[in-house]
């Protein structure tokens, strides 16, 4: 009980920045994936279902600013939080359906939608890496293999 406890505190901890000493993890945490401000497509993207998570879409496309966005099985509201953050960006149906790849100037982060029905996949994923960070929140996981990132996974509430 306490153990489980103690993973809970730490996630809240992190989940606010506390502890991280990465500065990329650090602002990728409290700018990108815990954002309370309001952006320009807030309130359309409140209206919809799953609002969350596509907020967190939202960001994610902000951030990263992909050329392609890969995916089987968009919603509707995943491609237009794609489309909403930014127009230029390519939507191509193809690839994994529980998973999104965004493919921006020679990075490709990818974002696993369900990460407890793929654990297996998940850890795979973890354990091939040599470099750059892994974000979850328990249900979506988020990989930026950047080389200059250290090798280091967070658990936090996004």
């Amino acid at each position: 009980m306490t153990i489980l406890l103690g993973r809970r505190v730490r996630r809240w901890w992190r989940g606010k920045g506390h502890g991280v000493h990465s500065p990329f993890a650090f602002r990728f945490i409290r700018c990108v994936l815990r954002e309370n401000g309001a952006y320009y497509a807030s309130s359309e993207l409140a209206r919809m279902d799953n609002s969350e998570w596509l907020g967190v879409l939202f960001r994610l496309v902000c951030e990263f600013e992909p050329d392609e966005v890969i995916s089987t099985g968009l919603t509707a509201g995943e491609r237009c939080a794609v489309e909403m953050a930014d127009s230029r960006t390519v939507i191509v149906s193809s690839g994994e359906r529980d998973r999104i790849v965004m493919k921006c100037r020679g990075l490709s982060v990818t974002v696993v939608r369900d990460v407890l029905s793929s654990r297996a996949h998940w850890e795979d994923m973890k354990s091939g890496m040599r470099c750059g960070m892994t974000f979850t929140n328990g249900r979506v996981g988020i990989v930026v293999p950047r080389a200059d990132l250290p090798r280091q996974d967070f658990e936090i509430n996004f």
